[in-house]
C-alpha cells in the first residue's frame, strides 16, 4: 500500500516497488525544490541570472593577487 505521507528510509518497505517508485518520485520532487531555492537565492544575490549563467567574473577583493589576507590564525 502506498502511504499518503512523506516517506523516508525509516519507514519505505524497500521490498514493495510500487513504496519504492512513490519513495522516489518524493525524493526527487523534493530535490528539485531544493534545487530552485538555491537558483533563486543565487539569483537575488547577483551571482548568476535568470538563465543560470555566472554575472560576475572577478575575483572577490581579498582573493586578488596582492591582497591582504587575514585568516584569523
Amino acid at each position: 500500500m502506498i502511504q499518503k505521507t512523506e516517506l523516508s528510509w525509516a519507514t519505505v518497505n524497500t521490498t514493495d516497488p510500487a513504496e519504492m517508485a512513490e519513495f522516489r518520485a518524493q525524493q526527487e520532487q523534493l530535490a528539485n525544490e531544493r534545487a530552485r531555492t538555491a537558483f533563486e537565492r543565487l539569483k537575488s544575490l547577483g551571482v548568476i541570472d535568470a538563465q543560470g549563467n555566472s554575472i560576475g567574473t572577478e575575483l572577490p577583493a581579498d582573493m586578488r593577487t596582492g591582497a591582504k589576507r587575514d585568516f584569523g590564525g
